[in-house]
């Protein structure tokens, strides 16, 4: 019901009742009806603007606001934490792509490719041991629980396919497995493994969105 307060409105409406005010007062057989039909009218009118004004927000309390920044403190310390794992993960996943460069460039033998995924396979395993036993945060309510809970169990999806495309791909360089000695044959073979099976992105941007709303004090104006 914006449009009836503005300015240009309010303008038509008062010379419109001024108007019929004027015309029914002079025209109108009895006037004794047109005073009652006139009260009426403006009944009506006064209802229907103050029932659409909107009702002021009520005041959040200093125990609710506590209750939020509490809620926002346990996620912080435990999200600072969180992201050393997402950059552990996000450095493993350079060193393979890095391996596999140089590998096309024929800068390392297929047997440092091995070596390299071997040792890499080895310390991102680490990682995924110790995301394995990550967990939400105590202290959280239930809906920021399971948020956070969502954000581990796709992270630890992520790993999980990192961990395969690591493997299969060091198991694809053995060199006692290879049946080509060709190193453009070799580099195609490796490739067809990265392609197959890479993760997807990591995407936890809607968790993280909701999680931040939730965290938010209400605005009180």
């Amino acid at each position: 019901m914006e449009y009836l307060t503005s300015i240009p409105v309010k303008m038509t409406l008062s010379i419109a009742v001024i108007l019929f005010l004027i015309i029914g007062w002079r025209y109108f057989p009895k006037r004794k009806i047109f005073v009652l039909f006139c009260l009426i009218l403006a009944g009506a009118g006064f209802f229907l603007v103050t029932a659409h004004r909107q009702a002021p927000k009520p005041a959040i309390s200093e125990e609710a606001k506590y209750t939020i920044l509490q809620q926002q403190k346990i996620f912080t310390d435990w999200y600072t934490d969180y992201k050393k794992n997402i950059d552990h993960i996000s450095h493993y996943w350079q060193r393979y792509h890095s391996i596999m460069q140089s590998f096309k460039q024929d800068d390392i033998s297929i047997q440092t490719v091995y070596t390299r995924l071997q040792r890499l396979q080895e310390e991102s395993g680490d990682l995924k041991n110790k995301l394995s036993q990550l967990e939400p945060p105590p202290g959280l309510n239930d809906e920021n629980y399971a948020l956070t809970a969502k954000i581990i169990q796709k992270t630890r999806d992520y790993v999980n396919r990192e961990q395969e495309v690591i493997a299969k791909t060091k198991d694809a360089a053995d060199p006692a497995k290879l049946k080509t000695n060709d190193q453009p044959e070799q580099v195609r073979q490796l490739d067809r493994v990265m392609i197959l099976y890479s993760p997807v992105n990591l995407n936890i941007a809607d968790e993280i969105s909701q999680l931040n709303a939730n965290f938010s004090i209400p605005d009180e104006s």
